[in-house]
Protein backbone atom coordinates (compact mmCIF):
# COMPACT_ATOMS: atom_id res chain seq x y z
CA UNK A 1 0.00 0.00 0.00
CA UNK A 2 1.03 3.45 -0.79
CA UNK A 3 1.78 6.43 1.86
CA UNK A 4 -1.34 8.56 -0.02
CA UNK A 5 -3.16 5.77 -0.16
CA UNK A 6 -3.17 4.77 3.92
CA UNK A 7 -3.13 8.53 4.34
CA UNK A 8 -6.41 8.86 3.39
CA UNK A 9 -7.85 6.30 6.25
CA UNK A 10 -4.99 7.06 8.96
CA UNK A 11 -5.06 9.53 11.92
CA UNK A 12 -1.93 10.46 10.83
CA UNK A 13 -1.07 13.25 8.33
CA UNK A 14 0.31 12.43 5.06
CA UNK A 15 2.77 15.55 5.96
CA UNK A 16 3.86 12.76 9.31
CA UNK A 17 3.78 9.81 7.05
CA UNK A 18 6.19 11.39 4.38
CA UNK A 19 8.53 12.98 7.11
CA UNK A 20 8.81 9.24 8.47
CA UNK A 21 9.80 7.90 5.13
CA UNK A 22 12.03 10.45 4.26
CA UNK A 23 13.94 9.74 7.87
CA UNK A 24 13.66 6.16 7.07
CA UNK A 25 11.17 5.40 10.13
CA UNK A 26 8.83 3.87 6.81
CA UNK A 27 9.56 2.93 3.22
CA UNK A 28 7.06 3.74 0.22
CA UNK A 29 4.93 1.22 -0.65
CA UNK A 30 4.63 0.57 3.17
CA UNK A 31 5.49 -3.25 4.72
CA UNK A 32 3.74 -5.91 6.60
CA UNK A 33 6.06 -4.55 9.53
CA UNK A 34 5.42 -0.34 8.19
CA UNK A 35 1.72 -1.17 8.72
CA UNK A 36 2.01 -2.97 11.89
CA UNK A 37 3.66 -0.23 13.46
CA UNK A 38 1.32 2.72 11.86
CA UNK A 39 -1.72 0.91 13.65
CA UNK A 40 -0.06 1.19 16.74
CA UNK A 41 0.82 4.57 16.37
CA UNK A 42 -2.29 5.47 15.20
CA UNK A 43 -3.93 3.70 18.94
CA UNK A 44 -1.63 5.97 20.30
CA UNK A 45 -1.84 8.99 18.49
CA UNK A 46 -3.46 12.65 19.87
CA UNK A 47 -3.77 10.52 23.44
CA UNK A 48 -2.96 12.68 26.65
CA UNK A 49 -0.69 9.89 28.08
CA UNK A 50 1.36 9.66 25.14
CA UNK A 51 1.89 13.39 24.61
CA UNK A 52 2.22 14.29 28.22
CA UNK A 53 5.81 12.69 28.79
CA UNK A 54 7.13 14.08 25.29
CA UNK A 55 6.11 17.42 25.91
CA UNK A 56 7.72 17.89 29.65
CA UNK A 57 11.01 16.63 28.41
CA UNK A 58 11.04 19.97 26.38
CA UNK A 59 11.90 23.61 28.27
CA UNK A 60 9.36 26.24 28.91
CA UNK A 61 10.79 27.94 26.28
CA UNK A 62 10.03 25.03 23.84
CA UNK A 63 7.23 24.70 25.23
CA UNK A 64 5.81 27.92 24.50
CA UNK A 65 7.36 28.05 20.75
CA UNK A 66 5.70 25.03 20.05
CA UNK A 67 2.07 25.90 21.23
CA UNK A 68 2.65 29.11 19.57
CA UNK A 69 3.26 27.85 15.88
CA UNK A 70 1.80 24.34 16.06
CA UNK A 71 -0.78 24.94 13.50
CA UNK A 72 1.27 27.03 11.45
CA UNK A 73 1.44 24.18 8.42
CA UNK A 74 4.85 25.22 6.50
CA UNK A 75 8.40 26.12 7.25
CA UNK A 76 7.90 29.24 6.02
CA UNK A 77 4.85 30.22 8.23
CA UNK A 78 6.85 29.14 11.02
CA UNK A 79 9.89 30.81 9.59
CA UNK A 80 7.49 34.18 8.84
CA UNK A 81 6.26 34.13 12.81
CA UNK A 82 10.05 33.67 14.35
CA UNK A 83 11.28 36.69 12.19
CA UNK A 84 8.83 38.95 13.66
CA UNK A 85 8.87 37.34 17.46
CA UNK A 86 13.16 37.97 17.09
CA UNK A 87 13.00 41.53 16.15
CA UNK A 88 14.33 44.11 18.45
CA UNK A 89 11.65 46.27 19.49
CA UNK A 90 11.55 49.60 17.79
CA UNK A 91 12.54 47.55 14.47
CA UNK A 92 10.67 47.09 11.43
CA UNK A 93 10.57 44.14 8.97
CA UNK A 94 8.60 44.97 5.64
CA UNK A 95 6.11 42.30 3.94
CA UNK A 96 8.31 43.18 0.81
CA UNK A 97 10.96 42.17 2.22
CA UNK A 98 9.92 38.73 4.04
CA UNK A 99 8.34 38.14 0.68
CA UNK A 100 11.35 38.32 -0.83
CA UNK A 101 13.58 36.09 1.59
CA UNK A 102 10.58 33.62 1.46
CA UNK A 103 10.76 33.01 -2.07
CA UNK A 104 14.64 33.14 -2.40
CA UNK A 105 14.77 30.77 0.58
CA UNK A 106 12.03 28.26 -0.06
CA UNK A 107 12.73 28.70 -3.72
CA UNK A 108 8.91 29.15 -4.72
CA UNK A 109 6.36 32.36 -6.14
CA UNK A 110 3.76 33.00 -2.74
CA UNK A 111 0.27 33.03 -4.03
CA UNK A 112 -2.04 35.20 -3.42
CA UNK A 113 -3.33 33.00 -1.20
CA UNK A 114 -0.17 32.51 0.57
CA UNK A 115 0.35 36.35 1.21
CA UNK A 116 -2.89 36.44 2.95
CA UNK A 117 -1.82 33.71 4.93
CA UNK A 118 1.68 35.80 5.68
CA UNK A 119 -0.40 38.64 6.57
CA UNK A 120 -2.80 37.05 9.39
CA UNK A 121 1.17 35.19 10.47
CA UNK A 122 2.58 39.31 11.19
CA UNK A 123 -0.88 39.74 12.97
CA UNK A 124 -0.51 37.02 15.17
CA UNK A 125 2.89 37.36 16.10
CA UNK A 126 2.58 41.35 16.88
CA UNK A 127 -0.43 40.10 19.23
CA UNK A 128 1.88 37.62 20.45
CA UNK A 129 4.56 40.37 21.47
CA UNK A 130 2.13 42.55 22.95
CA UNK A 131 1.10 39.86 25.22
CA UNK A 132 4.83 38.96 25.91
CA UNK A 133 5.67 42.88 26.73
CA UNK A 134 2.44 43.14 28.87
CA UNK A 135 3.28 40.24 30.63
CA UNK A 136 6.76 41.31 31.54
CA UNK A 137 6.04 44.77 32.80
CA UNK A 138 3.60 43.16 35.15
CA UNK A 139 6.26 41.13 36.52
CA UNK A 140 8.60 44.28 36.52
CA UNK A 141 5.27 46.18 38.54
CA UNK A 142 5.51 43.12 41.10
CA UNK A 143 8.97 43.40 41.12
CA UNK A 144 9.44 47.00 42.08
Amino acid sequence: MEIKEYAKTSKIPLKTLRWMERINTTSNPLTDNDLIGLKLLEKLWGMHDFLRPQITKKGKKDKEALFDTCDLETKWERYAYSRFMNMEPGKRLSMKVLLTEIELTYRFKLSDFDIRKLYRVRKRAHRAKERQVKTEQKEEQKRA
